[in-house]
């Protein structure tokens, strides 16, 4: 029973800017493949779909642009969500459990 207390003690202290660190991380996994795709484009090598339309030039790496910060953005709020629920999870068993 120890060995479950300090598990959960350990595990259930909610860490600082949790959104903004996945944030961060997203944003700059992403940014690697919207600069080969920014290059493709503006080469005019590889389109960027948009809505049903494919785009070249200037106009895919403004989309690109753009694109890259929002899909992060979505990414973090989905998975920022997933922790929230796990760290629930734990609270209440650790409520259960320890109480």
């Amino acid at each position: 029973m120890k060995l479950i207390e300090n598990f959960l003690r350990k595990y259930t202290e909610k860490p600082n800017s949790t959104f903004k660190r996945l944030f961060v991380t997203f944003l700059f996994g992403f940014l690697p493949f919207a600069i080969l795709f920014s290059i493709l484009s503006f080469l005019e090598i590889e389109p960027i779909n948009f809505n049903g339309e494919e785009y070249y030039g200037l106009h895919g790496v403004l989309i690109i642009i753009l694109a890259t910060p929002i899909s992060a953005f979505i990414f973090s709020i989905f998975i920022y969500i997933y922790l929230l629920l796990g760290y629930l999870v734990l609270s209440g068993l650790k409520k259960i459990l320890i109480n």
